[in-house]
Parts: C-alpha cells; sequence; structure tokens
C-alpha cells in the first residue's frame, strides 16, 4: 500500500478571486473562489461574511453526496475565511470534480 502523490497549484484561473487545482494520484479538482461580495438579504449575516460551497460533479448534476460533500467543506471551511473582516458579504468557493479516481 501506498500514498497517492498529491500536488496542488495556484492562479489557473483568471476571472475567479482565487483558483487553485488539486491533485491526488488520477483525482483531480479545479477551485475558483469568488467575492467578497454583496450577499443576499435572507442570506446576509451582520457579524461577518456568509461562505457558500458549490461542488460540481464531473458529469451530470449535484446529488445528495455533492450537497452532502458541500455541508463539510463549508464546516471545515468557515474557520479558515476571515468573515468577521467583511460583515454583511458573501464568499462563494466553486469546486468542479474533473476526474475521481476515488480521492474526492
Amino acid at each position: 500500500c501506498c500514498l497517492r502523490p498529491f500536488s496542488c497549484e495556484q492562479g489557473l484561473l483568471s476571472r475567479p478571486d482565487g483558483s487553485a487545482a488539486f491533485l491526488q494520484g488520477d483525482t483531480s479538482v479545479l477551485a475558483g473562489l469568488y467575492g467578497p461580495t454583496e450577499a443576499k438579504a435572507s442570506r446576509e449575516q451582520p457579524d461577518k461574511a456568509t461562505l457558500e460551497v458549490l461542488l460540481r460533479p464531473k458529469t451530470g448534476l449535484p446529488g445528495v453526496l455533492e450537497r452532502s460533500r458541500e455541508q463539510l467543506l463549508r464546516q471545515s471551511c468557515q474557520e479558515v475565511v476571515l468573515g468577521g473582516l467583511h460583515p454583511r458579504t458573501s464568499v462563494t468557493l466553486v469546486l468542479q470534480v474533473l476526474n475521481d479516481a476515488g480521492s474526492v
């Protein structure tokens, strides 16, 4: 048994405010971060930014598994995003699975 090699590259996309590609073995995910932007009134938090995570599968529409992973990622990343610096805003993390060989 051996570990699959892991690598990360930053700044691959021009439109997002930040982007990165994560590769582990034959699994690859592309991430784009947008924000802070104006939050929808229903999701606005007066003391910090709202973090939204969108996970897109390689093919098809997002299902229950993707929604579950989005929630896990949102909980994990909530502490990393310095939302207190930008209250009443929204930060969106979009993840696109490019290839899934079991490491997503």
